[in-house]
């Protein structure tokens, strides 16, 4: 008969094999999975650089001003309001977006100053922009609208 130390020894090696088995399913079934992604989402290597497609305000004085993700597209997930902005040049309703992002900001009284929206594509150096150094090297206006108040 088996000691209790024994028993539990291997009831220990078998719960760490289960563990270790579910960790590695994934990979070996080729499948997408937590806790384990074999998504290459994040495993190539990218180029250096990237283009973005974002809205800024203008102010009286011709002033760029950012704007928050929940301004330029309803909410605050960057990737989601990207990958509207994106969508609307594909359908060609940038200038709907536009106008619905001039709506957001006539709304709001810190932002009284800006007279207008204008949708970009702005393509960056990579490295440069995580460095917080200049990284704009092709700039397009998709879009320019009004911003009307009451």
């Amino acid at each position: 008969m088996r000691s209790n130390q024994a028993l539990r020894r291997e009831y220990r090696l078998a719960v760490t094999a289960l563990v270790v088995l579910a960790l590695v399913a994934p990979v070996l079934l080729d499948r997408d999975s937590f806790p384990l992604s074999t998504c290459p989402m994040y495993s190539g290597a990218r180029g250096t650089h990237s283009t973005l497609v974002t809205a800024y305000g203008i102010d009286k004085d011709g002033e760029r001003r950012g704007l928050t993700p929940t301004l330029i597209g309803a909410s605050d997930d960057p990737l989601v309001v990207a990958g509207r902005l994106r969508a609307a040049l594909a359908s060609d309703r940038v200038g709907v977006r536009c106008s619905e992002i001039a709506q957001r900001v006539s709304r709001r009284p810190s932002l009284a100053e800006v007279v207008s929206i204008e949708v970009v594509s702005e393509r960056h150096d990579t490295v440069a922009r995580t460095r917080g150094e200049a990284s704009l090297s092709h700039r397009d206006v998709h879009a320019i609208c009004e911003v009307e108040r009451a």
